[in-house]
């Protein structure tokens, strides 16, 4: 169980404190905003670091960096396909 401590105001106070409350929640807190008997959260997102998938086993080329110089080229009815622009 987690015991999180949250800034609890009103509409009206959020409203009076509204860029004050969202330089707090920014810098980590976490707000309640009370409204008509309802509670609203307000809380930063979460960082997430996406790493950039490894595509090398999927995609066998001679020179992935000069991917604007080359392409590939579909050829006949077989499904032949080749590398182009290469050279």
């Amino acid at each position: 169980m987690y015991n999180v401590h949250m800034k609890r105001v009103t509409a009206s106070d959020a409203r009076k404190n509204w860029f004050r409350l969202l330089d707090e929640v920014a810098a980590g807190a976490t707000v309640v905003i009370e409204r008509a008997g309802r509670r609203i959260l307000l809380k930063r997102e979460v960082d997430v670091e996406l790493e950039t998938p490894d595509y090398s086993l999927v995609i066998r080329v001679p020179d992935v960096s000069g991917g604007d110089r080359w392409g590939w080229l579909w050829k006949g009815e077989e499904g032949d396909v080749t590398l182009e622009g290469t050279e």
